[in-house]
Order: C-alpha cells, then sequence, then structure tokens
C-alpha cells in the first residue's frame, strides 16, 4: 500500500517527540482558517439543498469552483503552518536533549 496521510496511523510519530512549543500565533490561524473552511462547506452544502428547500437556485458551478479553490488553498496554508510546528517542536527537543546532558555521561546515571 502507498504512503498516504490520509491512510497513515496519525498517533504513530516514532521519531518526533511526544510534546514541543510552538508559538500560539500558529494555533490561532489554525483556528482561524478552520473556522474560514467551515463557512465555506456551509455555503456549499447549503447551495447543494437550496432547490429543494426553499426553491431558489443553487450557486452557480464557477461559484462552487472559486470556493472549492478557496477551500485547497486553506488546506495548502494549514500545510505550512503544521511543518512550522513541528519544525520548531523538532528543533526544540533537540536543543533540550542536547542542553540536559551533563558531560558525555549516560543520561541514566546523572
Amino acid at each position: 500500500m502507498q504512503s498516504h496521510p490520509l491512510t497513515q496511523n496519525p498517533w504513530a510519530s516514532d521519531t518526533d517527540p511526544e510534546l514541543g512549543v510552538v508559538p500560539l500565533a500558529h494555533l490561532q490561524h489554525i483556528d482561524r482558517t478552520r473556522h474560514a473552511i467551515d463557512a465555506i462547506a456551509r455555503l456549499v452544502g447549503n447551495s447543494a439543498c437550496e432547490p429543494d428547500a426553499t426553491g431558489a437556485q443553487p450557486l452557480g458551478a464557477w461559484t462552487i469552483t472559486a470556493l472549492m479553490g478557496g477551500v485547497q488553498s486553506l488546506c495548502d496554508h494549514l500545510g505550512t503552518l503544521t511543518d512550522s510546528m513541528l519544525e520548531q517542536a523538532r528543533a526544540e527537543a533537540a536543543d533540550v536533549s542536547t542542553a540536559h546532558s551533563l558531560y558525555d555521561v549516560p543520561a541514566s546515571i546523572q
């Protein structure tokens, strides 16, 4: 089976630390992006049900295409933020692991 983000175990991170430090600004951007995707999904979903619900015309194909392009762009933004946060957390973990080392003695006897 090919490796793809949707088929991988989301909890498997053997090489990553369990905890890490990331900027809160990134989390705020992720939350704002989540709300934007939710709003777009609601617009498209309501448009699909519009003729049956109220008799009004659904959104045009161009509008739906533009909204879906917006979702794709927002997902790219989430990927950029995630990569940045993972990179920073990994760097912090590497700094912490070397900072706690006393001399060249194994950690078990320090």
